[in-house]
C-alpha cells in the first residue's frame, strides 16, 4: 500500500460546486484543483463533510472521484465515503481505485446510534478488506455521533490498509491519544487551529474545510514545519483567519468566500441552506482583509 509520507500535509476538504440547478459543475471541478494545487495543497479529500458527501449519490459520488483524479495535476485525491452502507462503502472503494485515487477517508455508519465496538470493528474490518486503497479512519462525532475510539483503532492497527485517522472533535486530551500512534498511523487534524500544535507532535497534516477558500494560509504553516520556520507565527495569522470563519455553518461560508475570490457561485444542496446577510458581512469582511476580494458578488 501507499506509503503514509506521500499523504502528509494540506489536504482540503473539497467542496463539491453545483450549478444553479444543482448539479455538479464540471468545469468548476477542474478551477479547483488547479487552484489548490498552485496554493502548496499536496491533495484534496472529495465527498467529505465540506463536499456534502451524503447529499451526493453513489453515481455521483464516483463521478467527483473521477474529476477530482482527472485534473488531479501533482496532487493526491483521497476519496470520502461516508455511507452507513458497508456494501454501498466496499462499492465505493472500487470506484475510487478506478479513477486513481490515493486512498479513502470513512466515517462510522451514522444512522445507528450507540453501536458496540465489535459491529464498528466488523463495518470497517470489512471494508479495509476488501478495499485496494489504504483507508483514514474519520472521527467527527459531533456530525456521526459516533466516535472513533482508541479501542476501535486498537482492534484494526495491525491491518496493512489502516494508514490514518482524521480529528474533527477538536478536543486537546482525544487528539493526544490519537498522536501516540503516529508515526504508524497519520493523523490529521480537522481544527485547524491545532495544525501547528500538532505537526510539531508527530501530526500527518490537516484535512481542512477552511483550505477551501484560504489554501495559502494553511500551506504556511505546513511549509513552515517543513523548512524548520516559525510555525507558530505562521499559525498566529492562520488563527485569524479561523476566528471569522469556524464559527461559521460549512460549507455554505467557504463556498461565498470563494465566490469572493472569483470563482463561481455554487449553491447548496436542502437541507442546507444559505448564509443570513450577517454571516456574508463576516466572510467578505474576512476576504476584504486578507486582500483577496476579487468579485462583485
Amino acid at each position: 500500500m501507499a506509503e503514509t509520507e506521500t499523504l502528509q500535509g494540506i489536504f482540503p476538504a473539497l467542496i463539491t460546486p453545483f450549478t444553479e440547478t444543482l448539479e455538479i459543475d464540471e468545469p468548476f471541478v477542474a478551477r479547483l484543483m488547479a487552484f489548490h494545487e498552485s496554493a502548496g495543497s499536496q491533495g484534496v479529500v472529495v465527498c467529505g463533510t465540506n463536499g456534502e458527501g451524503p447529499s451526493l449519490s453513489a453515481p455521483e459520488r464516483a463521478k467527483m472521484y473521477e474529476l477530482a483524479c482527472e485534473h488531479a495535476g501533482s496532487i493526491k485525491v483521497i476519496a470520502g465515503t461516508a455511507t452507513c452502507s458497508v456494501t454501498e462503502a466496499a462499492y465505493l472503494a472500487r470506484q475510487a481505485f478506478k479513477a486513481g485515487c490515493s486512498a479513502l477517508m470513512a466515517a462510522p455508519p451514522f444512522y445507528f446510534k450507540s453501536p458496540s465496538q465489535q459491529g464498528l470493528i466488523d463495518f470497517f474490518k470489512h471494508l479495509l478488506d476488501s478495499s485496494r486503497l489504504p483507508v483514514i479512519l474519520y472521527h467527527i462525532p459531533q456530525i456521526t455521533q459516533v466516535p472513533v475510539e482508541p479501542e476501535l483503532i486498537d482492534a484494526l492497527i495491525d491491518h496493512p490498509n489502516l494508514i490514518g485517522v482524521k480529528d474533527s472533535e477538536g478536543d486537546l486530551q482525544r487528539l493526544e491519544r490519537y498522536l501516540h500512534y503516529a508515526p504508524r498511523l497519520n493523523v490529521y487534524v480537522g481544527n485547524e487551529t491545532l495544525l501547528g500544535w500538532a505537526i510539531q507532535r508527530g501530526g500527518a497534516g490537516s484535512i481542512s474545510g477552511i483550505a477551501n477558500a484560504f489554501p495559502e494560509w494553511m500551506a504556511r504553516v505546513w511549509k513552515a514545519h517543513r523548512s524548520n520556520g516559525d510555525v507558530d507565527a505562521a499559525q498566529t495569522l492562520l488563527n485569524e483567519v479561523c476566528e471569522v470563519m469556524r464559527p461559521l455553518p460549512s460549507p455554505m461560508d467557504v463556498k461565498y468566500a470563494l465566490s469572493l475570490r472569483g470563482f463561481p457561485h455554487s449553491p447548496v444542496r436542502p437541507p442546507l441552506g444559505a448564509l443570513t446577510p450577517e454571516q456574508r458581512d463576516l466572510t467578505r469582511s474576512l476576504v476584504t482583509k486578507l486582500g483577496l476580494f476579487t468579485s462583485a458578488s
